[in-house]
């Protein structure tokens, strides 16, 4: 039995070889009638990822809220049961509501997410869609490869950066953000001259791996129990204490030797705290200094174009066990 027509006020664009519709379409009407050829289930004519359904609750929430926006059109290919046909005079798209009319090519997420906030929700967004007609499925394979390697998502570094202009940064954030910024500024510290606030730049560390090493610190531990002066000094004193050991200062800026390196923070501090009563420069130099003596070069031109934290981290915790001291008055 042949579904009703639907028609939608539509622009027609055609760009080199190809013609395409923009058009807006609710969700309600939009849903049931696209379909997605997945490469894990269709092995000789699939090319779509897997779904990732997290992502599509995700969008549905924020959509939810009444106050985002996704102005970022989803890419259809209308399939020959879709009977798409562009009326000029009217300046309207007429489809046929057929199940797998459209093949989509560009917002399998963000269709579904659509689609879960109207059930939900009972919110029928209208989807701003791109409709090409006529493609072969080689033409539709293309197009998607075209769409996935010319588009380059926002560094994260970036977007953790202009958080606060958009008003969104948690707490945590900000704290994160003052201290980056003073560390990059400050003349004690070593890391001036060696951030980059908005991307990942090879020989600095971005304020994503920034955040990742130094929030667990900064949050528990020695740091929990001081205030923000002496937490600064306590890092300024710790990076210090690195930079004058280690031979290969590059190391000091290499993302996983960073993170590595906060990972061991507490354990350090608390040596110093038990050795020498203080944790100044110099009393952390000498606790670090076996870590900073350890042949990093080893696993470093060792083929391996990247580095885990977690190889880091193995040998200066095993550094520092070889030199921490039991005393009596802590037994």
């Amino acid at each position: 039995m042949a579904k009703l027509n639907t028609s939608y006020p539509a622009f027609p664009l055609t760009q080199n070889d190809h013609r395409f519709f923009f058009t807006t379409i609710p969700v309600s009407d939009l849903f049931h009638y696209c379909f997605v050829s997945r490469r894990e289930e269709d092995p000789v004519r699939g090319f779509q990822r897997t779904l990732n359904e997290s992502r599509a609750e995700d969008i549905a929430r924020y959509l939810s809220k009444g106050k985002g926006s996704i102005p970022t059109n989803i890419v259809l290919s209308a399939q020959d049961g879709a009977k798409v046909k562009y009326l000029s005079r009217t300046k309207v798209l007429n489809f046929s509501r057929e199940e797998k009319a459209f093949l989509v090519l560009d917002g399998q997420h963000r269709l579904l997410g659509y689609h879960i906030c109207h059930v939900r929700f009972d919110i029928d967004h209208r989807v701003p869609v791109a409709i090409y007609a006529g493609l072969t499925r080689a033409e539709e394979a293309r197009l998607f490869i075209d769409i996935n390697t010319t588009q380059r998502g926002v560094p994260a570094a970036l977007l953790l950066d202009i958080k606060q202009v958009a008003e969104l940064e948690s707490a945590s954030e900000t704290e994160m953000r003052a201290l980056f910024d003073k560390l990059a500024s400050d003349s004690k510290s070593p890391l001036v001259g060696r951030l980059s606030k908005s991307k990942s730049v090879t020989g600095k560390i971005s304020r994503v791996t920034f955040n990742r090493a130094l929030e667990p610190a900064y949050k528990s531990g020695f740091m929990a129990s001081v205030d923000e002066r002496a937490r600064f000094q306590l890092i300024i004193n710790f990076l210090n204490a690195f930079e004058a050991e280690l031979e290969d200062k590059a190391l000091l800026v290499r993302s996983a030797f960073f993170e590595a390196m906060f990972e061991v923070f507490d354990e350090v501090v608390r040596v110093s705290l038990s050795e020498y009563k203080d944790a100044k420069k110099e009393s952390i130099q000498k606790i670090v200094r076996p870590i900073a003596k350890v042949d990093y070069a080893s696993i470093v031109s060792g083929g391996k174009t990247k580095i885990s934290k977690s190889a880091f981290l193995n040998l200066m915790k095993a550094a520092l066990r070889k030199t921490t001291k039991i005393s009596s008055e802590l037994l």
